[in-house]
């Protein structure tokens, strides 16, 4: 009995080494981890994102670069009573906290306004080119009226004087004109007629009244 109980201990000793040992690196390795990615990370060493709005993409690019950041243009919008090129908006935002080498994503106002196709709108109402001209960002649209066989109908679209072709852009925003068609008026074409039969009627009325005075001067001649 006793030598079976000096065997059991050597074993069950050996055992709780190596649940000690195993404890010692856990914890060996945990701390190895968080000492990594204290350097990794570079815990602490944070830069302040400063104010960009109102600010050129250049002169921004110059101040972050002095920081250690890089900037990036994600985004333009054109607006005609603004500063092409300043700055809109900012990822991230002005006082938070980022690494060195972070990219911040800026947003412009573009320096050329944005191209939009005019879809065909040859034999539209002019109501619902309006509409559809509108919807698409033309508020600024002429209407310009010709004679035509079809009244209210669109003939074309111009803009600056030319005709457009259907899917051609045009900068958003910019004046466009609808040329419409208007029916002639019939009563003003009846209205000249009723000019033009009374003055046929004097002309040969004139004419008659000469053949009769000259006859008139044959008798006389005749009767002397």
């Amino acid at each position: 009995m006793n030598k079976k109980a000096k065997t059991k201990r050597p074993i069950s000793d050996s055992i709780l080494l190596n649940i000690l040992a195993i404890g010692v690196v856990g914890v060996l390795l945990v701390i190895l981890a968080l000492l990594f990615l204290n350097i990794y990370t570079r815990h602490g060493e944070n830069i302040v994102v400063p104010e960009l709005k109102g600010l050129q993409a250049d002169e921004a690019q110059i101040m972050l670069k002095s920081k250690g950041l890089n900037v990036e243009i994600v985004d333009s919008i054109f607006k005609s009573d603004a500063v092409p090129g300043s700055i809109i908006d900012q990822t991230p935002k002005p006082s938070n906290k980022v690494k060195k080498g972070r990219n911040i994503y800026i947003t412009i106002h573009s320096y050329n306004p944005q191209q939009i196709s005019i879809p065909d709108l040859v034999d539209y109402s002019s109501r619902q080119a309006l509409s559809l001209l509108n919807s698409i960002g033309f508020s600024d649209v002429i209407i310009e009226e010709i004679p035509a066989e079809y009244s209210g109908l669109v003939i074309s679209v111009k803009y600056r004087g030319r005709t457009l072709v259907a899917e051609e852009s045009v900068p958003l925003g910019h004046t466009l004109t609808l040329v419409v068609g208007k029916t002639i008026d019939q009563d003003s074409l009846s209205t000249d007629q009723d000019y033009i039969i009374p003055n046929r009627e004097l002309r040969s009325g004139s004419v008659d009244n000469d053949n009769m005075s000259s006859t008139n001067n044959n008798m006389d001649d005749s009767f002397f």
